[in-house]
């Protein structure tokens, strides 16, 4: 082996080295901050992740676990810039596209979200939470059908999640279809029989129905379950 190729082969071995030390480092920071997160630390874990980036600016983990923290802080923007900045680098990466939708629905920007939401669709047809958060988005933007829509596919996909039969329980009751409301309210609370925004407004359903007894009587319960609002309407229509 003459000298330049000797010096190009060492210089490779380097290089080689200098890599995976700096990989190793990487996600040695990876796994401090998921730890940190996990124990409710998010803005140390940001400095992990921050870290980690600084060695490896391509890496899209490290982009997707610190927007994760950056929205356990309620710091949307920066959260969906990370998200962003993990999809350009790793463009199938689905829980990237699926949080940053989420990021835009905390920012109020819902037509952002249902495009990313119907990419994701498009991507993984049987993902249930995307259907139902997608239905979220339609019910803010009062595009209630849609919303119908969504829940239903979600609750096809997903039997036994009692917030999309509340969620979808709540666009029948916008759509004046009171007695489907009460049915998906009663599916909920049979799921999930402690949450007094299941009985709230189920009572509310039962008023629009003129079912003033069963409605009194939800009132009841969600009071008993800690809802002060429930405890006014009572005073006032239970008399």
């Amino acid at each position: 082996m003459n000298m330049i190729k000797y010096l190009a082969f060492t210089c490779f071995l380097l290089t080689i080295s200098i890599t995976g030390k700096t990989q190793t480092a990487v996600n040695d920071l990876l796994e401090s901050g998921k730890k940190k997160h996990e124990k409710g630390a998010p803005e140390a874990a940001i400095k992990d992740y921050s870290k980690a980036i600084e060695l490896d600016g391509k890496n899209a983990d490290a982009y997707y676990f610190r927007g994760n923290s950056y929205f356990a802080l309620e710091k949307y923007n920066e959260a969906a810039e990370d998200f962003s900045t993990a999809l350009k680098l790793k463009p199938d990466y689905k829980d990237a596209l699926f949080n940053r939708a989420n990021s835009w629905y905390e920012l109020g920007k819902f037509t952002s979200a249902i495009d990313d939401l119907t990419r994701l669709i498009k991507e993984d047809p049987e993902s249930a939470d995307a259907f139902f958060t997608r239905g979220n988005c339609y019910y803010k933007t009062g595009e209630y059908k849609q919303a119908l829509n969504d829940f239903t596919k979600g609750l096809e996909l997903n039997a036994s999640d009692p917030d999309g039969y509340y969620d979808r329980a709540n666009t029948y009751y916008n759509l004046g279809m009171f007695d489907a409301a009460v049915s998906d309210y009663t599916k909920a609370i049979s799921l999930q029989d402690e949450t007094f925004d299941f009985y709230f407004n189920r009572a509310l359903a039962y008023f629009s129905l003129e079912m003033n007894d069963k409605a009194c009587k939800d009132l009841q319960k969600a009071s008993e379950l800690g809802d002060d609002q429930a405890k006014e309407y009572a005073k006032e229509l239970c008399k």
